[in-house]
């Protein structure tokens, strides 16, 4: 009997010993200086780590892929010329080699595309996309993680909407916005009843910015609760697998 009852516990140790989970350790976060102001309204700026999508809107099949589609009667590129700039700042396209575009709005690069394109293609005309702009999403929202942006600024609604809504059940009082370089930063913090402004719900966000819900000390405890339920829930059933194997070999 004594020797069932020391195997179950020892099940129930095993059990309890794989469901543990180690502490995560504390994060220092640099100091942040509270202050609502805006980042300059002025054209993204192109950088190192940028993917460009770059299309030639008069198209020549010797520099750019074969056009897939035909509207009006008149070729359309679906794929572009895609490229990242490196380090240094620079990009390579075909017949004119390696250039600098950091630094470079993407109207500017578009003229400079279409400055040293015009002895090699007949009236060139350059359309530049950036598509790894991306931004993240924190706290009481259904999707936490990061947002990619559709165009260089996009509003703090848009974003909301991509991230699958807000969680009003697990959502504190106040919505901010962290902006900064990681060195300095800057939070642009709103209280939660002005998201019905249409100032504050079309404010603009920016590549790199931190969108972030505070959860409330109801959803932080409920949040605490739901995990503290997915530990003793293998526990629970180790426990009642226990007590099934001791009546069942009584």
């Amino acid at each position: 009997m004594f020797s069932r009852i020391n195997f179950c516990v020892a099940v129930l140790l095993f059990v309890i010993s794989c469901t543990t989970q180690k502490k995560s350790p504390s994060i220092i976060s640099e100091k942040l200086i509270m202050a609502p102001v805006q980042k300059s309204t002025g054209a993204y700026l192109i950088q190192p780590g940028n993917r460009l999508l770059i299309h030639n809107l008069n198209w020549t099949s010797r520099l750019f892929p074969e056009p897939d589609k035909i509207q009006n009667g008149q070729s359309i590129s679906q794929g572009g010329y895609l490229v990242q700039v490196n380090e240094e700042g620079n990009i390579s396209m075909p017949e004119i080699g390696r250039f600098r575009v950091s630094g470079l709005t993407r109207l500017q690069l578009s003229d400079s595309l279409t400055s040293r394109y015009k002895n090699i293609i007949r009236d060139p005309i350059f359309e530049v996309e950036i598509t790894n702009l991306q931004v993240k999403v924190l706290g009481a929202c259904t999707i936490q993680g990061l947002v990619t942006l559709d165009k260089e600024t996009q509003t703090l609604g848009e974003v909301l909407a991509k991230a699958g809504g807000i969680k009003y059940n697990e959502a504190g009082n106040t919505i901010q916005i962290i902006r900064g370089d990681g060195k300095e930063q800057k939070i642009i913090e709103y209280d939660f009843q002005q998201l019905g402004d249409p100032g504050i719900i079309n404010l603009l966000i920016y590549d790199n910015d931190v969108v972030y819900i505070p959860p409330s000390r109801e959803g932080i405890r409920s949040v605490r609760l739901s995990r503290k339920l997915v530990i003793l829930q293998p526990i629970l059933i180790a426990l009642n697998l226990a007590l099934l194997i001791v009546n069942i070999t009584r």
